[in-house]
């Protein structure tokens, strides 16, 4: 089952980039802004209110009339207009201390500013009205920008102030003008932060192109390695973990076709031997040049009816073999005590065992081993063992069967089969379930007691317990010899 790696999705790797590229957008607007812009309007904002102001003089001094109230006010409110919208204040106050401003209740907030108390409220004024227009917020900090005194006729009147915020209007804020910025900055922002994100995607895109190449080449070994854990990350390991599984099907589809190719081999090899000695001895007996004397002929014969027999039992268990590996063979699972299935068994070979001179030995178990298994083959099993052991132990040697608990497995019970034959070199004993291996070590050159073997039968044994669920192993015995260990399932 391939791998379901987890991680941050990619929408959400964009979007935080993105995000960040706006916010770096807007930091470097509020930077340009201070840096910039409100020097520029600090600066056109004073010489705004110094022309106001210069005006404002002017034209009081040219009044030839008393400064009454509402002449002064009437000049105010015009040279307020000209300052501007902003939160700015123009004032005219006379000698005798008495202000004339704009808004005109706005005497009292400009006579604390020069007198340097704060912008608090008036005393007694209602509460908040601090907040209408043109107004600071509490605690707002406003400047005296122009002061020009007034005369005519060098006799003094009074002076004009125009009262400015510290800072521009918004101070804390983006202007209305300069959000005008904003746009090009996050396009900019925006346009380095996508071209970064492009490239990096097709690159990692272009990283699962190159490893499709090479896959479509043949290289199976070829990975991505992207440790993302977005989409395109688990994409990426997916293609890894294909690209794996198509190398381990491959190397497996290679190995079949080694051991098919070693199959034949080895078929045309078992098949050729006998058919050959059947062969010769059916040319010799047919030959009228060649003298055979009657005893002579009944051990050709006896040669041809062995070499036959050799065949079938090769032909049958290669018959066998192949129905057992494609799972064309039913098994018939039942109770049964695998102690007495070996007792029978052995009663059944200790003649033969006897007749080569063996010592066939049992230890049997103290209760009934019950597995659940097919009868027949586990007979199969066990007389492929036993005839395994009587073919490559010498005279004189014991073969040695034990019944018990699995040591390795719990749940299984074990049935051991132990020789002191020659036994095989380490590096060998995996390979004698194989079919037709041939070993190079001592046992191989003990053949001759029975040379009619296929060389299949521990092949089918393996198969058979291996459709049983249980498992079949071979080791060293001490001191020498070979043991077989074969774990079943106990029943229950």
């Amino acid at each position: 089952m391939a791998p379901r790696p987890r991680g941050r999705s990619l929408f959400w790797t964009i979007t935080g980039m993105f995000l960040l590229a706006i916010a770096l957008g807007t930091l470097v607007q509020y930077l340009v802004a201070i840096a910039v812009l409100r020097p520029l309007e600090v600066r056109e904002a004073r010489a705004r209110a110094e022309l106001a102001a210069s005006a404002l003089a002017t034209e009081l001094s040219a009044v030839t009339g008393p400064l009454t109230p509402t002449v002064v006010h009437t000049l105010v409110d015009r040279e307020r207009r000209v300052l501007g919208s902003g939160p700015g204040f123009v004032a005219f106050r006379d000698t005798a201390g008495h202000i004339e401003a704009d808004p005109p209740n706005r005497g009292h907030f400009i006579e604390r500013v020069i007198s340097g108390a704060g912008p608090d409220r008036p005393p007694g004024g209602p509460p908040g009205a601090e907040g209408r227009r043109g107004d600071p917020a509490p605690g707002g900090r406003r400047d005296i920008v122009v002061r020009r005194p007034v005369s005519r006729g060098g006799v003094a009147l009074g002076e004009v102030i125009v009262v400015r915020p510290m800072w521009p209007r918004g101070a804390g804020f983006i202007d209305p003008q300069t959000t005008m910025l904003f746009l090009p900055m996050a396009v900019i922002a925006s346009f380095v932060v996508g071209l970064f994100v492009v490239r990096m995607l097709v690159r990692r895109l272009r990283a699962m192109e190159t490893l499709a190449a090479r896959v479509a080449d043949g290289d199976l070994t070829a990975r991505i390695g992207d440790a993302g854990g977005d989409e395109i990350g688990r994409v990426a390991a997916r293609l890894d973990w294909m690209t794996g599984r198509l190398a381990e099907a491959r190397d497996h589809l290679e190995e079949n076709e080694r051991q098919r190719r070693q199959l034949f081999a080895d078929i045309t090899h078992e098949l050729a031997t006998p058919l050959t000695s059947i062969r010769g001895y059916a040319e010799t007996l047919q030959d009228p040049a060649v003298s055979v004397s009657d005893e002579e002929r009944a051990r050709y014969l006896r040669g041809v009816l062995e070499e036959s027999r050799r065949l079938d039992r090769l032909i049958r268990d290669l018959f066998e073999l192949a129905r057992l590996e494609a799972g064309a063979t039913a098994l018939e699972p039942e109770p049964l005590d695998w102690a007495a299935l070996c007792r029978n068994t052995l009663e059944r070979f200790e003649p033969r065992f006897k007749a080569a001179g063996l010592r066939l030995a049992w230890r049997e178990p103290p209760a009934p081993a019950w597995i659940v298994a097919d009868g027949h083959r586990m007979e199969q099993v066990l007389e492929n063992l036993l005839a395994n052991a009587l073919r490559y132990v010498p005279s004189g040697g014991t073969v040695e069967l034990a019944l018990g608990p699995s040591p390795a497995r719990a749940g299984h019970v074990r049935l051991t089969v132990r020789d002191d034959g020659p036994g095989l070199p380490a590096g060998e004993l995996p390979h004698i379930f194989e079919r037709f291996y041939r070993a190079t070590g001592g046992r191989d050159t003990l053949r001759a007691r029975d040379n009619g073997g296929s060389g299949l039968g521990l092949s089918i044994v393996r198969e058979i317990v291996e459709r049983h669920r249980g498992t079949v192993a071979a080791g060293a015995a001490a001191p020498h010899g070979l043991v077989i260990h074969v774990d079943l399932p106990a029943k229950g």
